[in-house]
């Protein structure tokens, strides 16, 4: 399940507005642009309402540049709520690698995708926040496909966070993500 050495690799994170789908994609973006030398686009899209509503994210990492801007044959999706997973189910392809957050995500298709479950919000919980449920699944899908190097993504996140509480704790979930088996 090693994605490294590809031309292009393909990521959806998806949930509802408020779970930093879009910081996210910008960690990725940053750990491939600035730390990879690589190409990348990326687009967003979600509700008009403040929160609660669907929420999704494309990140296209390439050696060459991209030419588009949404995932066509996506390598990896991140579903992070219930309401998502309807919306993004029909882009999981017999290869993708699909990583669901168990505790927001009730009906699942267990043989859709190389599927992992995890119980990403009481991992947050665990190590102080609820706000760092992405960072731990960024570190479990770059440990199990390897499209960034985790160094990369380390610095991107030390980059895009000002206050060491914060970076101390994104740190914190970043290591745990990484020795999620």
């Amino acid at each position: 399940m090693v994605f490294r050495g590809r031309d292009r690799f393909e990521v959806i994170i998806a949930g509802v507005g408020g779970q930093g789908n879009v910081s996210c994609g910008i960690i990725i973006g940053k750990a491939a642009t600035c730390y990879e030398d690589k190409f990348v686009t990326m687009t967003y899209s979600y509700g008009t309402e403040a929160r609660g509503t669907f929420a999704r994210t494309d990140v296209l990492v390439g050696n060459y540049f991209i030419d588009f801007y949404e995932c066509q044959k996506p390598d990896v999706i991140l579903i992070l709520h219930d309401k998502a997973y309807p919306k993004i189910k029909n882009k999981i392809a017999e290869g993708t690698v699909v990583v669901i957050n168990q505790n927001e995500v009730e009906h699942i298709d267990k043989d859709l995708g190389r599927t992992f479950i995890l119980p990403l919000s009481d991992m947050a919980i665990e190590i102080g926040s609820s706000q760092v449920i992405n960072t731990i699944a960024l570190a479990f899908i770059v440990a199990k496909t390897e499209f960034l190097s985790k160094t990369s993504l380390v610095k991107a996140v030390q980059s895009e966070y000002s206050d060491s509480k914060i970076v101390k704790l994104n740190e914190k979930a970043l290591e745990y993500g990484f020795n999620l088996h």
